[in-house]
């Protein structure tokens, strides 16, 4: 009997921030806005399609640049505690969604410390079927992703 290929999982990675948690914190809810600008070589352009892009029920729709080996997505914010400084959200269609994965819910959690503070993003995700690789690229992406946003913040928000 063949060794049974796990199709649910979690990855995660926490990386050191050197903004200030609250800068920090407001800069991941206005991703809709700044992505684009921040990082042109990978992000298109980022429209909101339902909601204003940072509370609860909030779609937004990625194009991503052309060459880029995912070419949209469509995400949906599932939850934001300011407190906490937590968010989740779900993607819910695209050409990641189907086709790679049957979910796919980020998570991202900025923890405070003394000096600047740790971004904490989490994904549990199911895949569509045995052949689909482990996003672990996806993590890859994403720690470029909190550290560019990092440095955004730092030049931006003295």
């Amino acid at each position: 009997m063949a060794a049974s290929v796990e199709l649910k999982g979690r990855l995660e990675t926490v990386e050191e921030i050197k903004s200030p948690a609250d800068k920090y914190w407001a800069a991941c809810k206005d991703i809709t806005t700044l992505m684009p600008v921040i990082y042109p070589g990978v992000f298109k352009s980022i429209e909101d399609i339902v909601g204003d892009g940072k509370s609860p029920g909030s779609t937004r729709f990625i194009q991503y640049v052309e060459g880029h080996p995912i070419g949209n997505a469509t995400e949906r914010i599932d939850s934001v505690d300011d407190e906490n400084m937590t968010a989740t959200y779900s993607v819910i269609g695209g050409d990641f969604i189907g086709g790679f994965y049957t979910k796919f819910s980020p998570t991202v959690k900025i923890i405070p410390k003394e000096n600047g503070c740790l971004a904490k993003w989490a994904v549990d995700y199911e895949k569509a079927n045995e052949d689909v690789a482990d996003p672990h690229v996806v993590i890859e992406f994403i720690v470029g992703v909190l550290h560019t946003l990092d440095d955004y913040v730092l030049k931006n928000n003295n």
